[in-house]
């Protein structure tokens, strides 16, 4: 997925909302989406912009960084640890329609790791291409929220809030 300019970050922008409101089941499942995130006081981070700006940004790196997500609509709690070590594989940035990444709007977190290992042979260890530090400049640039740990950058789509709306309201005392 390569860009050059702003009018390539437009007609993506438009691509993806052409597809988003042609498809009912993708109404549907962005209805059920609203609802959860009505019900468990998600407050959003991200919006389709932003992620489309990301997905932009991302393909000027010398790879496409290996990444996990957590849909909204997920059941399980399950952590992936499969980023704990510099992964060997690479992550598909483009949108669903393209078979990458599901509807943006579903997006609960990413978690990214900026590095690559490519084996070089049974007797020489692996290389590794770290991106790390472009990629927060392309956060930092693009003013996307994160939370860095162990070269393992979280984005939220959506945040959940840590308490209710009556807990915030409630007088300690009660």
């Amino acid at each position: 997925m390569k860009f050059n300019n702003l009018n390539d970050i437009t007609s993506l922008y438009k691509e993806y909302q052409h597809c988003i409101t042609a498809h009912k089941h993708i109404q549907k499942l962005k209805q059920q989406v609203i609802e959860i995130v009505i019900a468990k006081q998600f407050i959003p981070m991200m919006n389709d912009l932003k992620w489309i700006k990301l997905q932009h940004a991302v393909s000027s790196l010398a790879f496409e960084p290996p990444y996990v997500l957590r849909c909204i609509t997920d059941k399980d709690k399950t952590c992936h640890t499969c980023l704990n070590e510099v992964p060997n594989w690479l992550g598909d940035w483009s949108n669903y329609y393209h078979e990458g990444m599901p509807p943006l709007f579903m997006i609960e977190w990413l978690k990214v790791r900026p590095q690559l290992s490519q084996h070089r042979g049974r007797l020489i260890a692996d290389a590794i291409i770290d991106e790390t530090t472009a990629f927060r400049a392309i956060l930092e640039r693009l003013r996307i929220p994160y939370d860095e740990e162990d070269n393992i950058f979280t984005i939220y789509g959506c945040k959940q809030t840590k308490h209710t709306i009556l807990e915030n309201t409630c007088h300690p005392a009660c």
